[in-house]
């Protein structure tokens, strides 16, 4: 399957990353790396999201990447700082 990285993770990634030194950025771009690797080989290895579309796969102590599947694309929506208030999070899923 593609992978495709939607302009909403793109940015998401950008502000976690910018907020990380340069030691600990490298690391999570690897580690990025690595997960999206897994996800292509194996779609459903990351957990159902509630009742909704995406699935989810934590990249780090406190960021999990969000997915969603489609029939010959997995688009990568979100990378999410659990940090952040939950219902952001529902509010950007469901938009």
């Amino acid at each position: 399957m593609k992978i495709v990285i939607t302009e909403n993770a793109e940015k998401s990634y950008n502000e976690i990353i910018n907020k990380y030194s340069e030691i600990k950025a490298s690391t999570f771009a690897a580690e990025t790396i690595l997960i999206l690797d897994i996800i292509e080989k194996n779609n459903y290895i990351g957990s159902e999201h509630k009742k909704t579309p995406y699935r989810k796969f934590l990249v780090s102590e406190q960021v999990y990447l969000f997915y969603r599947i489609d029939t010959e694309i997995i688009y990568v929506v979100l990378f999410w700082d659990n940090k952040r208030n939950p219902l952001d999070l529902e509010i950007i899923l469901c938009s």
